[in-house]
């Protein structure tokens, strides 16, 4: 049984979402800022050779679209994978170090910040490709608004 109280506030956080919804379809509040940083990823160079043909506006909505229907997946996959390393660091590190009665969670959490390291480390491999990703989704996004 939910406590009151997390209902409440569950319901409080709803109704200020509604609001700001309804604020903004009315155009109370203004989302130029958002527009612009759209626009200001959308002109990468890698990005603007992208949509020029005809068809651009279909391509547009149809990229859009997949990064909206797909992107809940994506995130579900990565997160996977990345527990996966981490149960598997943890069992490496359970094997290497000899503390054995160390809780799992002590060799997971090592493991985790070993994964965390590694990623941070080799950021220079997988950092231009995910902007220009961001940069495509932002240019499909202002294509497919317009």
């Amino acid at each position: 049984m939910w406590p009151l109280n997390l209902l409440k506030r569950r319901h409080w956080i709803f109704l200020g979402f509604c609001v700001l919804f309804l604020a903004s379809y009315s155009g109370f509040i203004s989302w130029g800022k958002v527009a612009q940083a759209l626009e200001h990823l959308a002109d990468q160079p890698a990005v603007r050779q992208k949509f020029a043909t005809p068809i651009g506006r279909g391509e547009a909505i149809v990229t859009s679209f997949m990064f909206f229907l797909l992107t809940p997946l994506a995130l579900a996959a990565a997160g996977g994978v990345i527990a996966l390393l981490g149960a598997i660091g943890a069992g490496i590190l359970r094997m290497i170090i000899p503390f054995r009665d160390l809780p799992q969670g002590i060799f997971l959490g090592a493991a985790y910040l070993g994964v965390a390291i590694t990623v941070w480390s080799l950021r220079h491999l997988w950092i231009q490709p995910a902007w220009e990703f961001v940069g495509l989704i932002a240019k499909a996004l202002l294509i497919a608004t317009q």
